[in-house]
């Protein structure tokens, strides 16, 4: 390699290096939660079984279908989230290379830096979730339709193959790709680039075509979002959450909060301005904006047609052109001392939020494994385990399957019931009928539930927790342990 090459290699190297370090560390020791474990237990299924359990669910099965085939390699939980660690590593190769392509590779190389930072980049590297695979996939299809754009090769067709590639695994990775794919005919619309429109149709048919057989199970899984789905409708206070997600992740310490929210509103406004005064005639920067932008915009819309999808995670595509957006602002500033401050704005509170997020052990994400050990030393032959839902039981379920849990339905038809009873049957996990069916023949039971319950039981008026007031009817309380927020406690007969 010579000395040209190395230099133009270097770089790369070191945010790569850089990227994952910061994507290994409490790798083992940061928890997992109810979708990481929902993850895991379908992707140890056969494949028929993840097709029966995702058809039921509300996500295509590409994912859990990698993890299946990832798992022949171990299950322990390093194991199983370096497939994740090395698709954010992809995320961060592939924005390099799009950069370089059309801005050159010193605004290449500070884009790699800032996804490569990223807290919101760096949880999706570690969470067992498809948004990591939504992200590279949804790249590719940017970085093919970038290409075309921008007229960058001699022959298009192998980047129109690649665009129908990485759409159709974008919308196998998760369906609300397809307000991301959108973006692209849309910008061709304004432009009134005809010509590029119709191709672009006709790949999206293309695209259409390879995801049939999944597409014809979307309706009833739009069904299930309108029944049962969690999201609040948006407003600005979601946008501008969204922002902040962008830059710190959340949730973040009170005390950070303040400072992430004044980081992120400078760093947008610094960088429009960079971009307005230097760059918005150029087409890549148009390209870029319009998938920062449209995305979230188009979301945001579908949420007021029918039950809300606003969720920073789906927009994590966004989010990479974003941080291309501020790459390209870096690398145009002239001065010194401005270039500093654009760092510094996203760098830094990045910086500050990443230990919160290593340790974070509140819920959902409280400290199961803490209550897995001790309950694996208490509990004695004859106790039952119950938990008040499904939340705590699957995390706890992983890391204790050899302990007698159980955990009682949703409420059918309630916002919380999400888990389907097709899913269920894939999985071969199901709640318990009811409290007394979960209780009959124990000697002693130890009940699992979360504190904010109690808190949310509350605020209805309710002087108790129904499934507590039901237990010290016919059971005697004799010990309390909390963890963080997840409370344990055990009963004795009377």
């Amino acid at each position: 390699m010579t000395r040209t090459e190395w230099r133009r290699v270097a770089p790369l190297m070191a945010v790569l290096g850089l990227g994952l370090l910061l994507r290994l560390i409490a790798l083992r020791t940061r928890g997992i939660w109810y979708d990481d474990a929902f993850s895991i237990f379908l992707a140890r299924q056969d494949v028929s079984r993840i097709v029966t359990g995702t058809a039921a669910d509300t996500m295509p099965p590409l994912y859990y279908f990698l993890l299946h085939l990832w798992m022949r390699l171990g299950l322990d939980l390093v194991t199983l989230r370096l497939i994740n660690v090395l698709v954010s590593l992809a995320i961060v190769a592939l924005v390099y290379w799009l950069v370089a392509s059309i801005f050159g590779c010193r605004a290449a190389v500070w884009a790699a830096l800032l996804t490569a930072v990223s807290p919101f980049q760096v949880y999706h590297a570690q969470e067992l979730r498809m948004y990591g695979l939504l992200c590279v996939n949804l790249l590719l299809y940017l970085c093919f339709f970038t290409r075309i754009y921008l007229d960058l090769d001699d022959r298009t067709w192998p980047s129109w193959v690649g665009l129908v590639a990485g759409g159709a695994l974008a919308m196998y990775s998760h369906n609300l790709a397809v307000f991301t794919l959108l973006g692209a005919g849309l910008l061709l619309l304004l432009r009134r680039r005809w010509r590029l429109l119709s191709r672009l149709l006709l790949a999206q048919a293309a695209i259409v075509v390879l995801t049939s057989p999944w597409l014809v199970m979307v309706p009833g899984q739009v069904a299930k979002i309108q029944r049962a789905f969690w999201t609040p409708r948006p407003g600005l206070l979601e946008l501008v959450q969204a922002l902040v997600t962008f830059h710190t992740n959340l949730p973040v310490p009170r005390w950070l909060l303040p400072i992430a929210l004044a980081a992120a509103v400078l760093f947008l406004i610094l960088v429009t301005y960079e971009l307005v005064r230097r760059c918005w005639r150029e087409p890549g920067v148009q390209l870029l904006a319009t998938f920062a932008l449209l995305p979230p915009l188009l979301i945001f819309a579908a949420s007021y047609a029918m039950r809300p999808l606003f969720v920073p995670r789906v927009l994590i595509l966004s989010s990479v052109a974003y941080y291309v957006l501020g790459g390209r602002a870096i690398a145009t500033q002239r001065w010194r001392w401005m270039r500093g401050v654009l760092l510094l704005t996203f760098v830094a509170p990045a910086l500050l939020a990443l230990p919160t997020y290593y340790t974070f052990d509140e819920f959902p994400r409280s400290p199961y494994e803490s209550a897995t050990a001790f309950l694996r030393t208490r509990v004695r032959p004859g106790d039952a385990v119950l938990h008040d839902n499904k939340l705590s039981y699957f995390p706890m379920h992983y890391y204790g399957s050899d302990l007698p849990q159980v955990f009682l339905p949703d409420e059918p038809g309630s916002h919380n019931d999400t888990l389907a009873p097709a899913t269920q049957d894939a999985m071969g996990i199901w709640p318990v009928e009811d409290l007394q069916t979960a209780t009959d023949g124990a000697s002693r039971l130890w009940f699992v539930f979360f504190t904010r319950a109690m808190d949310e039981c509350a605020a209805m008026g309710l002087p108790n927790h129904p499934v507590l007031a039901a237990l010290e009817q016919e059971w005697q309380q004799v010990e309390h342990v909390v963890f963080e927020d997840l409370e344990v406690i055990l009963f004795d007969h009377r």
